[in-house]
């Protein structure tokens, strides 16, 4: 008695809506007509991988020839498959074609390459010379470039599908075997449940199988039985061909398949979900958050397609690092930055300070100034944050008018830019400013107590630039806003016999509103959160000057200030961004309630005209330390 046996078939199937890992379980349903189909992830539960992950589930199905009965092909189709990779001969696939779910992609890949029918004698056949071939048959995977040929193109097919994929052959035991066997290997399930999940055939077609082997002659069963099953030392000649002939799996898929390391990675994304990311755990602060989104994002569109993303993520999987790009992803440069705009008003406000007084004048007399100022303040690193530098340089034209005796006012109007950066991103604002002010003295402004409202308001421009590394491309994002801001004081003048002392203490209050806006430019863009937040502090103040000297025409003042800040909320800013529904939070590396100041100051006044200089040194808490300067050229009128 003659045989006619037609090779394995292949076909794939992938789905968007993967089973999360932390499901393992695997309930596929079993097909009355298709008895091999089963889902690649596992038999009862997800495989676990190398690097602490889990197959997903739903994403590629194996299975024998799609000859459905009953309801299998709407079970099918409830399964979202959209690809259907045939690795049957064009022999086989006329004999019988698949019958396909509906709206589903069909893509047949010959992996024999000869009419895909031949004759064997099965009564000139011990198991033993059934057992040889099929031993060379998984070898010829490996060796034969026609096969080789075909299964590059079988995993792309796969690599691109959008949903799930299924490939078959026709018993769906060794072309479906050998593929199924490539891709556990890809995402590195271990080689034990690799078998088991090859030899799991022999359990799903048993049935089958036995009521075909019952209704032949004693003398063939053992011969076609062997012929119909599957053992472990065929799919084992296979792997060990690899080695022999490539080295490695790795050299096999780019150099025996021409497959390039993105589709390789592809593919692993697809299927294979990590429960935790390298050095996910002990990470803190804003590189936790970081690494959170990077985590969450394997749950996204980005995950398991050609993209810069899946690519970064694998690559990090293999380095076991994610290189630092867990400090850039959250955006923590825009936390600094609004922190760096509540402190801006304080700034401002101990900047006009020896121009707004009115003290010095006459009754009636003004003051026009113009005033250059630049700051920088820095923050060091710490296991919450990333270092952060801060920028500013500007410039402000305004005056002051002594109205009488004890009330002056002022006003002004400025232009600021600013500089933030931090976790390789980079803010920076442009900020046009009006000041408003008025000072009174219970006695006179010149001596004795004193009130004073100083305010101010101003529109903000807002452009970022992050740099995400790991070949995430650059995320740019513009916005705008305000700010307004007042701080109300009291303080007493008072002078001595070389000396005037000007303690004072006041409430600095600043209102800040960004609106929110979509960072473009790269896969990992963040929807930014607007800002809307108010900040309170307290402040105290104490300006020394020692009593005008004369130096040929001109008339110095020497000066010292010293001041102390008091927030009174949060003293970190927190930014919030989402990506795909993912949120994350950074909070910005100056966190102090306290910031100290001290300043050293030099009027020179020649007739009307006064050139004052000053340098102030800030410090914090948080390991903040900078400088700011300012030179301003008054005229009394």
């Amino acid at each position: 008695m003659k045989f006619s046996v037609r090779p394995l078939a292949f076909f794939i199937a992938f789905t968007c809506v993967a089973a999360q890992a932390d499901d393992q379980a695997i309930s596929t349903p079993r097909l009355s007509g298709i008895d091999n189909f089963r889902d690649v992830a596992g038999i009862t539960t997800a495989y676990t991988t190398a690097n602490d992950g889990v197959m997903r589930t739903g994403v590629f199905y194996r299975s024998n020839a799609l000859t459905p009965k009953g309801d299998d092909l709407s079970v099918l189709e409830s399964l979202n498959i959209s690809t259907v990779v045939d690795l049957r001969s064009p022999a086989e696939v006329a004999a019988q074609a698949d019958t396909l779910p509906a709206n589903s992609k069909y893509v047949n890949v010959d992996l024999i390459g000869n009419s895909g029918t031949f004759v064997l004698d099965l009564s000139k056949m011990t198991v033993s010379d059934v057992d040889a071939m099929m031993q060379d048959g998984e070898r010829n995977f490996v060796t034969s470039d026609y096969a080789r040929q075909g299964l590059g193109e079988v995993f792309r097919e796969l690599a691109s599908a959008d949903d799930a994929a299924l490939f078959h052959c026709t018993a769906g035991k060794d072309r479906t075997g050998w593929v199924s066997a490539v891709l556990q290997t890809i995402a590195g399930v271990d080689k034990n449940d690799i078998m088991a999940n090859y030899l799991a055939t022999n359990d799903y077609t048993a049935a089958r199988v036995n009521a075909t082997l019952a209704a032949l002659p004693a003398s063939m069963q053992g011969t076609y039985g062997a012929l119909m099953g599957v053992r472990a030392n065929w799919l084992q000649a296979g792997l060990d061909q690899v080695i022999t002939s490539y080295g490695s799996m790795d050299n096999y898929l780019k150099e025996g398949l021409g497959l390039d390391q993105a589709t390789i990675y592809v593919l692993r994304g697809k299927m294979v979900r990590y429960a935790t990311l390298p050095g996910e755990s002990a990470f803190q602060g804003n590189a936790a958050q970081g690494a959170g989104l990077l985590n969450a994002l394997q749950d996204s569109p980005l995950s398991g397609r050609y993209t810069a993303y899946n690519s970064f993520l694998q690559n990090a999987i293999d380095q076991g690092s994610l290189a630092g790009v867990e400090k850039q992803v959250g955006g923590q440069v825009h936390a600094d930055a609004e922190s760096y705009l509540l402190r801006q008003p304080s700034q401002l406000y101990d900047a006009l300070a020896p121009v707004i007084s009115g003290r010095g004048l006459q009754e009636q007399q003004s003051l026009v100034w113009l005033q250059g100022l630049s700051g920088y303040l820095g923050t060091d690193g710490s296991t919450q944050a990333s270092s952060s530098n801060e920028h500013t340089n500007g410039a402000i034209v305004g005056a002051t008018w002594r109205l009488d005796g004890r009330t002056s006012a002022n006003g002004g109007i400025g232009y600021s830019h600013g500089s933030v950066s931090s976790a390789d991103g980079n803010v920076k604002t442009n900020t046009t400013t009006l000041n408003l002010g008025a000072r009174y003295g219970l006695n006179t402004l010149d001596n004795g107590p004193w009130m004073g409202l100083q305010s101010s308001a101003g529109y903000i421009d807002y452009q970022s630039e992050r740099h995400l590394g790991g070949g995430l491309g650059t995320a740019n994002g513009d916005s705008s806003g305000h700010y307004v801001s007042g701080r109300a004081s009291v303080g007493w003048l008072t002078s001595a016999s070389t000396l005037s002392l000007d303690p004072a203490i006041g409430v600095q209050v600043t209102h800040l509103n960004i609106d929110g806006f979509k960072e473009r430019d790269s896969e990992l863009a963040l929807d930014m959160a607007g800002v809307n937040d108010t900040q309170t502090s307290l402040t105290a103040d104490l300006g020394i000057s020692i009593l005008p000297q004369q130096a040929g025409s001109w008339t110095l003042k020497p000066g010292i200030a010293l001041g102390y800040e008091r927030m009174l909320n949060d003293q970190s800013s927190t930014s919030h961004g989402t990506l795909y529904g993912f949120g994350v939070d950074q909070t910005s590396a100056f966190g102090s309630k306290n910031l100290y100041k001290a300043g050293l100051q030099l009027a020179a006044s020649y007739r009307n005209v006064t050139v004052n200089t000053r340098v102030n040194y800030l410090t914090a808490d948080t390991h903040s330390d900078g400088v700011s300067g300012l030179l301003d050229v008054a005229v009394a009128f």
